[in-house]
Parts: structure tokens; sequence; C-alpha cells
């Protein structure tokens, strides 16, 4: 049996779909909302669900911030599509969340767990409010500012891990494959 905080993950990316779709018109737009807010939501109910259980896990962990991505980035995308949100933050967070894949990647190689960067939080609440003020057209400054601070916070926990796993970082970008030459 799936644990709940696993269901309450895994309905944020089976979500994702349903929400962008709804999000394309104007006599669904409301629902989109009301699903985006909701999908925000069991964000933050999640975490503390699976400490409450007693059943926390790395793949639990794993699950929820990748579930976070899938509906975050594309809701970005869809957003910036429409022109309700600007591109250049879809860009920015999108290649963030590739690049942070990437030393997670190398992170695991390594069998180092990586940290969860402050910066990253304050990111993935900053979009959880973007979405739906987006899809609301409330107002086209406070989207532009949740867009920068999101992009600022992306970059600021992109720099945060650089750092942090920086000797890790330069072994694997200079390790030599079997072929003898850089992979």
């Amino acid at each position: 049996m799936i644990p709940a905080h696993n269901l309450l993950s895994l309905s944020r990316a089976l979500a994702t779909p349903v929400v962008a779709i709804l999000a394309c018109y104007d006599h669904t737009r409301t629902a989109a909302i009301v699903l985006a807010i909701a999908v925000g939501l069991t964000d933050f109910a999640d975490g503390p669900l699976a400490r409450c259980s007693g059943k926390p896990s790395p793949f639990g962990a794993l699950l929820d911030m990748t579930c976070d991505k899938v509906f975050l980035c594309s809701m970005l995308i869809v957003l910036a599509a429409q022109g309700r949100s600007p591109a250049w933050a879809a860009a920015i967070i999108t290649s963030r969340e590739l690049l942070v894949l990437f030393l997670r990647v190398v992170a695991a190689r390594r069998g180092r767990p990586m940290p969860i960067a402050a910066f990253g939080k304050l990111k993935t609440f900053m979009l959880y409010l973007l979405v739906p003020i987006a899809l609301a057209d409330v107002s086209w400054e406070a989207v532009w500012f949740l867009a920068l601070a999101a992009s600022a916070s992306a970059l600021g926990s992109l720099i945060e891990y650089i750092v942090k796993m920086r000797r890790d970082l330069m072994d694997e970008l200079t390790r030599t494959s079997s072929y003898g030459g850089p992979v």
C-alpha cells in the first residue's frame, strides 16, 4: 500500500496535465486556479504527514521534489506560452531544475545525500503563489515580482548547491571514462 504522503506527492504530477489543459480555456480557468491552489497545499501537507506517520523515506523525499518540479516547471512553461508569466522565469527555473538534477546524480554516485537548499524552498513557495495569481490575471506586477523572486531564489540555491558540492563536481567533470577520455 502506498503511504498517504506519497499519494499526495504523486497527485501533483497527476494533476499537472489537468491544470495545464484547464488553464488554456477562459471558461475553465477558475477550475485551474482552484486545482493549482489544492496542488500547492498538498506540497505543504505531505512532509508533515510523513513525519507524523513516522514513515519519511528517501524515496518519498525524491518523489516530493520530483512532483513539485514536474508541476511547477510545466505550469511556468504554459503560463509563459500564454503571456501570463515572463518567459525568462520559465527558462531560468527550468534550466536550474535540470542542473540540480545533474547535481543530484553526482551526489548519488558518490553515495552522499544532497542537502536541501533554503533558497530552493523559498523558490518553491514563490512559485506556488505565482501560478494561481498568474492564472487569475490579478496583477502583472505581482506575477513579475514573484517570477523575479523565484528566479533569484532558484539561482541562489543553484549557487549554494555548487559551492557545497564543488569538490565532487570537479571530480565528476574531470573523471575519465573507460575509453580514456573525459566523460
